[in-house]
C-alpha cells in the first residue's frame, strides 16, 4: 500500500513538473504588454517548480526570459547574445525595463551600459 501512495505522488508530481514546463517555456509576452507583468508571470511558474525542487541554473532562466519576449525585442536579444557579458537575472530585469521605457512604439535600441544590481526577480534554485 505504502509502495502505491509513493507512486501515485510521484505520478502527480511528474504531472505538475510538465504542465509547469510547457506553460514557462510557451510563455510569450505580447507587443505592449508591461515587461514587469510578463516577468511576474515567469516568476510564478520558477516558484510553482522551485517549490517541487525542479533545479536550473540562471542562464537557463535567462535564455527562457529572452525567448519569452515578442519580436520587438529581437534587436535587444541579438545585441545580448553578441556582446556575450555574464549579465545576472536582476541586470537583465533592469535592461528590459529600460528597454521598455525607450521602445514607445518604435523599435528596441539597445546599448550596453553599466548597471547596477537589483533584487533578484526570478528565484533559480
Amino acid at each position: 500500500m505504502n509502495k502505491d501512495l509513493v507512486e501515485k505522488y510521484h505520478q502527480q508530481a511528474r504531472q505538475e513538473k510538465y504542465e509547469v514546463v510547457k506553460s514557462l517555456i510557451t510563455s510569450k509576452m505580447k507587443d505592449g504588454e508591461y515587461i514587469s507583468s510578463h516577468l511576474q508571470i515567469i516568476q510564478r511558474y520558477v516558484e510553482c517548480l522551485v517549490g517541487i525542487n525542479v533545479n536550473f541554473d540562471e542562464e537557463l532562466a535567462i535564455d527562457i526570459v529572452l525567448h519569452s519576449l515578442p519580436s520587438s525585442y529581437d534587436p535587444f536579444i541579438m545585441t545580448s547574445h553578441l556582446n556575450n557579458q555574464h549579465t545576472t537575472l536582476a541586470q537583465l530585469q533592469n535592461l528590459l525595463r529600460t528597454v521598455e521605457s525607450g521602445m514607445k512604439g518604435k523599435g528596441v535600441a539597445y546599448t550596453p551600459t553599466t548597471t547596477t544590481t537589483t533584487t533578484l526577480v526570478l528565484a533559480i534554485g
